[in-house]
């Protein structure tokens, strides 16, 4: 499905069903992650979360918090993406998994 799509468009991607391989989960997981948004939750997320600092070896020392996931990898989600080539490729290896359409 995803060869018949063009790069250069906007696709819609819904999960049909939930991988077991730990790659494939990652795979869909940095996909989905390039929807708006979720990048528009990630930055809302990252500015509620802030970078504690304090004094190590004399100078200050940043302690970041780790990244709250934010794709639920669950059958029925869909997520809006633009068609790269690079999504392309790695929705191509998932493909089982989603089902493709294009957006208008």
């Amino acid at each position: 499905m995803a060869a018949k799509i063009k790069p250069g468009k906007w696709i819609k991607v819904k999960i049909t069903s939930v991988p077991k391989a730990a790659n494939n989960i990652k795979t869909m997981i940095r996909v989905f992650e390039k929807d708006q948004n979720m990048q528009t939750t990630r930055k809302r997320l990252a500015k509620s979360r802030p970078v504690k600092t304090h004094i190590r070896g004399g100078r200050p020392w940043a302690d970041r918090p780790q990244r709250l996931p934010v794709v639920k990898i669950e059958p029925g989600a869909t997520y809006r993406v633009f068609a790269s080539v690079d999504v392309l490729r790695d929705l191509e290896s998932v493909e089982k998994f989603v089902e493709i359409k294009s957006t208008k």
